[in-house]
């Protein structure tokens, strides 16, 4: 196969694959409206906001990969300075072609620029990945210990302690010279055989496969991930040519935020009357969506009544 410029330069959007005659499947996702809203919103210091950007690329990443409608919940948290960082991945019914991501973080002051996970969520930090999925699957838990000095790191730590699967992953976020924020990220996993064809493959060819592909993938460079003249579809190709690739149905990426008045004001009718006077300013109480920021307003008389 050789590059066609012509292909669709897809963003915001999550591209899954499989490298052809192998058990190798993998997605890609390059984010650049979406994550560009979520970090303008929160205007959190540049490094921080390259982690937050990681996350929710991650999070795009296998959220995408939920068959049923729910919601995939990114978290790190620990005792260090950085107290909690949260995305998650919101697919409807509705439309299970697209995907909703948000995100926040809570940090204290000082967090220094090139530090570790260990460093910013000190030594009880851990990465977990919940899935609900309502009615469809039970819901599910992984957790790994941040132990990594990246988040790519703890994704391919998280893969194999808690998915027993092989795993490579890459991420970036960068910010360009005009202060607009893209994201990216790439993983391929190594599947078991399920049909009899795949099961007399040979071992030691299949190993050599995985290998290869985790090279290629490790010579793919950030600008490449994040190159919005390249198309997810020519950057696999450039990847994987040799054995050939093979490109399934897109899943679209927006910023989304699932915060209403009528949940918020559900919330505060729970509370007694002592409550909502302590967090009520001349008569009003106000709540921010640590997600999107937005500033819900609540009449005290109103909500007494």
């Amino acid at each position: 196969m050789t590059e066609n410029n012509q292909l669709p330069l897809l963003t915001d959007t999550c591209l899954p694959f499989q490298i052809e005659g192998q058990d190798i499947k993998g997605r890609v996702v390059r984010l650049d409206r979406s994550v560009n809203e979520i970090l303008k919103k929160h205007n959190y210091p540049d490094h921080i906001s390259k982690l937050m950007g990681e996350t929710l690329a991650f999070t795009a990443l296998i959220g995408s990969l939920m068959k049923y409608d729910g919601i995939l919940t990114t978290q790190m948290k620990g005792d260090g300075p950085f107290r909690v960082l949260v995305s998650d991945f919101y697919k409807s019914a509705e439309n299970k072609m697209i995907g909703d991501i948000r995100g926040y973080a809570s940090f204290n002051d000082g967090i220094i620029e090139g530090g570790t996970l260990e460093d910013m969520f000190g030594d009880k930090g851990y990465l977990a990945i919940t899935i609900d999925q309502g009615k469809f699957m039970e819901r599910y838990q992984g957790i790994v210990k941040l132990e990594g000095e990246t988040l790519t790191n703890a994704a391919e730590e998280y893969f194999r302690s808690s998915e027993q699967l092989p795993t490579k992953v890459m991420l970036s976020c960068e910010k360009d010279e005009n202060g607009h924020w893209q994201a990216g990220a790439i993983m391929i996993q190594h599947y078991a055989r399920n049909t009899e064809e795949e099961q007399i493959r040979d071992q030691d060819e299949t190993e050599d496969h995985w290998n290869t592909a985790s090279v290629l993938l490790g010579s793919l460079k950030p600008e490449e991930l994040l190159d919005e003249n390249l198309s997810l579809q020519n950057l696999l190709i450039r990847l994987y040519h040799e054995s050939g690739v093979r490109i399934f149905d897109h899943t679209l990426i927006k910023e989304g935020c699932r915060c209403s008045q009528e949940k918020i004001r559900a919330a505060l009718t729970s509370m007694d009357l002592e409550e909502l006077n302590q967090i009520a300013e001349d008569g009003t109480i106000n709540v921010t969506c640590d997600f999107c920021t937005t500033v819900h307003k609540f009449e005290l008389s109103k909500l007494l009544h």
